[in-house]
């Protein structure tokens, strides 16, 4: 991905990656810490864009959080972003062994419920309007743009395999109840927050040597309640529980729930009933997301689903239980 604006000739491109949605591309500056771009995939056809000067200049004026907010620079439709490491926390996860990584992330995962908690400290009445913009992909895509509920509509998946998989594995009324719960959080609510829109740990950068960890925010935000962010970022640990479990077993499982925790007592108090239904809806999104954006996995979908189905039937709630064996 050919990086515009100030990209300097010196530096060097060490990480690309990404979807038809989302490119991303990681530079080491010369001298220390490295520059992150990140630009709209093909299938997009608008570049994203940086919050407001009044935002970012409201979240600068933060206490600072214990992830630092690295806010971006629009450079033509691109985002830059500054940090001290070139990878992930997400790829770390993915790639360090459980007993090297996991110690790490429960303290980052901790003190990323912190800053999502110090972030909506901030009004979004006036500063930002838009809705999140993952539960309203997730919410077309369910409707379909028909009108028509799930019983009637007998599109044949050949251009999406996922839409005929969750009819046949989560049934009408699971989908109906999901459709609900899109359409109760893209409401108005009565007190909206300032809203990461995406926060997760592929946008949680680890320093590398005595850098500082950071939190890339302000290409998906939102206005919303708080429970939004915090049951995003909830969801994404439990798709992972639940794939583990399914490809690894119960212990490799509870291993992996020691994050989960990490980030509820992080949040430092208890959960909302609401949080577990946006997890939920979280896990369907990145489903829908892999799916129209990188490739179908028929194994994977499969898995995701099955817990989609458990947590739809119990409104969410077991996205909000870390304790012991799934």
């Amino acid at each position: 991905m050919q990086a515009e604006g100030e990209l300097d000739e010196d530096e060097e491109l060490v990480d690309a990656y990404g979807t038809l949605l989302t490119r991303t591309a990681v530079f080491r500056r010369p001298g220390a810490g490295y520059r992150w771009v990140r630009a709209a995939g093909p299938a997009r056809t608008d570049g994203p864009r940086a919050p407001s000067a009044d935002v970012l200049a409201r979240i600068r004026a933060l206490p600072g959080p214990e992830l630092r907010f690295v806010l971006p620079e629009q450079h033509g439709r691109e985002l830059h972003f500054l940090a001290d490491g070139a990878e992930s926390l997400a790829n770390v996860l993915m790639t360090r062994p459980p007993k090297t990584a996991y110690p790490m992330a429960c303290g980052l995962l901790r003190a990323l419920a912190h800053s999502l908690d110090r972030l909506h400290s901030l009004p979004a009445t006036g500063l930002v309007r838009d809705r999140h913009s993952g539960i309203l992909r997730l919410s077309q895509w369910l409707s379909r743009g028909t009108g028509r509920s799930w019983v009637d509509n007998q599109d044949d998946g050949e251009a999406d395999p996922l839409f005929p998989a969750a009819r046949k594995r989560l049934g009408t009324a699971r989908l109906e109840r999901l459709e609900e719960w899109c359409l109760l959080f893209l409401a108005d609510c009565a007190d909206p927050v300032l809203l990461h829109g995406k926060p997760g740990t592929g946008l949680v950068v680890p320093p590398t040597g005595d850098g500082t960890a950071v939190l890339l925010l302000g290409e998906d935000m939102a206005s919303g309640p708080p429970c939004l962010d915090i049951g995003w970022a909830l969801g994404e640990l439990a798709e992972l529980r639940g794939v583990i479990h399914a490809r690894y077993g119960a212990d490799e499982a509870a291993r992996w729930s020691t994050l989960g925790r990490a980030f509820v007592e992080g949040f430092g108090r208890s959960l909302p009933a609401e949080v577990g239904m946006v997890a939920t809806l979280g896990i369907l999104t990145h489903a829908r997301d892999f799916c129209a954006y990188v490739r179908w996995d028929e194994d994977w979908v499969s898995v995701l689903l099955d817990v989609v189905a458990v947590e739809v039937d119990r409104s969410g709630q077991g996205n909000l239980l870390w304790g012991g064996k799934p």
